[in-house]
């Protein structure tokens, strides 16, 4: 029987964030989420489709173009991926969720149903470049109640990048998902970049289209365009004031205004040792 346990982790300057230690593994402390062993325990149906992302990395912003593109209609309604987040919801809920079910999680292969390999339900892997994700997961966890963090930013960078928070490391979020297409190269998988879609999201919304296997107009697409900017989703989503702030910025580069000189240099130290044989390139700047 698996351990679970509220721990405090300690940031480089004595603040703390309060997580949930579940099979050695911290995530957020969700009043009603299933856990590791609930979600490892759901069972995949076969038109299951599923997003995998490290925190902060456009999760909100590709589940509503996804489902939009999915159903083929413009949606104005107040549902977010937190609706389909698999470590979070109920039971009951899993089971409520009309098929085609876009589900999604932050967890790594090893926590999923044994059923996602399986089945080889279409994945959908959304990545962001490292230095954007940890300014905009900073953000974030300020504003969580239950994280309790009131630390500050230099003392958040080095621990965040080996670790130490939530979710663990980027570094090896992301190795771990390329190790899962090496070893499953008939799991259907689209790996979209942030700054991609950022760049074009016209062509980056065909893509998901051919990959779903529909067909969307250009006139359709861009008015999911319009319906999916951080403004338009951040009135249609975020009416609960209780709710932490999810739709911040949005863009690429803000990270320039936080690392200092000597943060950026020892994270590209850092990232030279740790993906060197990694065939992934990010863009930092558009």
């Amino acid at each position: 029987m698996s351990q679970k346990r509220l721990v405090e982790v300690v940031d480089d300057g004595g603040d703390t964030l309060t997580f949930l230690n579940d099979n050695d593994f911290l995530i957020p402390n969700f009043p009603d989420g299933v856990g590791i062993d609930g979600v490892r325990s759901v069972r995949i149906r076969d038109d299951d489709i599923l997003m995998c992302t490290f925190p902060k990395s456009g999760t909100h912003w590709v589940f509503e173009m996804t489902r939009e593109l999915l159903t083929g209609e413009i949606i104005n309604d107040d549902i977010t991926k937190v609706d389909a987040f698999m470590e979070r919801i109920s039971k009951e809920t899993y089971g409520n969720l009309p098929s085609p079910r876009f589900l999604n999680t932050h967890l790594l292969m090893k926590h999923l149903p044994e059923d996602v390999r399986n089945k080889k339900i279409k994945v959908i892997t959304v990545l962001r470049n490292p230095k954007d994700v940890a300014v905009s997961f900073y953000n974030f966890l300020r504003t969580i109640p239950g994280v309790k963090y009131k630390g500050e930013w230099k003392n958040y960078v080095r621990p965040f990048f080996q670790g130490t928070f939530v979710y663990g490391s980027w570094i090896d979020y992301v190795l771990d998902w390329e190790q899962v297409k090496q070893d499953n190269p008939d799991l259907p998988v689209l790996t979209l970049f942030y700054e991609d879609i950022k760049e074009d999201q016209m062509r980056e919304m065909r893509r998901i289209c051919e990959f779903l296997g529909v067909e969307r107009t250009d006139d359709f697409m861009s008015k999911v365009c319009d319906n999916t900017t951080i403004a338009a989703m951040r009135t249609l989503k975020e009416k609960d004031d209780s709710r932490a702030k999810v739709f911040r910025k949005g863009g690429v580069g803000d990270w320039k205004n936080w690392f200092t000189v000597a943060q950026n240099e020892w994270f590209d130290q850092l990232y030279q040792e740790k993906m060197a044989d990694c065939p992934l390139r990010f863009k930092y700047t558009l």
